[in-house]
């Protein structure tokens, strides 16, 4: 019940924001008609973050593949579990999906989808992954960078979580010094890493977001227009294809 819930309140907070990005951002001709440069192909995973579903998801899902790509979405748990925990299994997944398209893998993920990501692409390319570039979408690189009602939202099902509610993060995750470290561990310049941010953000300031080691690209929208807006669709299908994304090398030999 809890899922179904929070897949209605998804599909309701992307129409909300379709509406609201209706009125105030100029239709983009490059949307309707992308341009042969973003035209891809391969395994891109797009990371869900706090309180995703697949409603929430699919704008950018749709978008990445009009380009060509092989969207692999990822909502395990609604991003409402143990962060460590969260960044491991993504790591395996993204083993995974370079295995069986024998390609570089993209990864894109949105909020606390990109604290996942970046820790995971970390890992992967430790690993021997070829994971070809990083996005993240609103996402806070500090661990408690965000703004206080999301906070205080999330402190409260920790709460709950280290009562022993089930899928649900505890206290004690926050604990875990690697991940913590992972957020703002050094990034290889050989893969590139685009984060994607924007000052009018009310759940993650963009102070919280902007990596010295990426390229920080500043739209104007909201936290869930990041995955609905036409000026992020259009960072995003550029971050895919920037000239060094087509192959990745480990950081192990870096």
């Amino acid at each position: 019940m809890t899922r179904v819930g929070l897949e209605h309140a998804g599909r309701a907070a992307v129409g909300v924001c379709n509406r609201v990005d209706a009125l105030r951002v100029p239709a983009d001709p490059l949307v309707a008609d992308p341009p042969e440069r973003w035209r891809g192909s391969g395994p891109v995973v797009l990371v869900g973050g706090f309180a995703a579903t697949g409603p929430v998801l699919a704008p950018m899902a749709g978008w990445l593949e009009r380009l060509g790509w092989d969207v692999v979405p990822v909502t395990d748990g609604a991003g409402l579990g143990c962060a460590g925990r969260a960044a491991d299994a993504l790591t395996e997944q993204l083993h995974v999906a370079a295995e069986r398209s024998g390609t570089p893998v993209r990864v894109i993920g949105h909020s606390r989808g990109g604290q996942f990501a970046r820790v995971a692409a970390r890992q992967a390319l430790d690993a021997g992954v070829d994971v070809a570039a990083l996005v993240t979408l609103g996402s806070p690189f500090d661990l408690y960078g965000l703004r206080w009602p999301l906070l205080a939202q999330a402190t409260a099902l920790s709460l709950v979580g280290s009562l022993g509610a089930p899928g649900l993060a505890s206290l004690a995750c926050l604990r875990g010094p690697s991940f913590r470290a992972g957020l703002r561990a050094r990034w290889t310049p050989e893969v590139p890493f685009t984060s994607i941010y924007s000052p009018h953000d009310r759940a993650v300031p963009a102070s919280s977001s902007i990596d010295p080691h990426a390229r920080n690209v500043e739209v104007a929208t909201g936290h869930v227009g990041l995955l609905t807006t036409p000026s992020a669709l259009t960072a995003v299908a550029d971050a895919l294809v920037t000239p060094d994304a087509s192959r990745a090398v480990p950081l192990s030999a870096v």
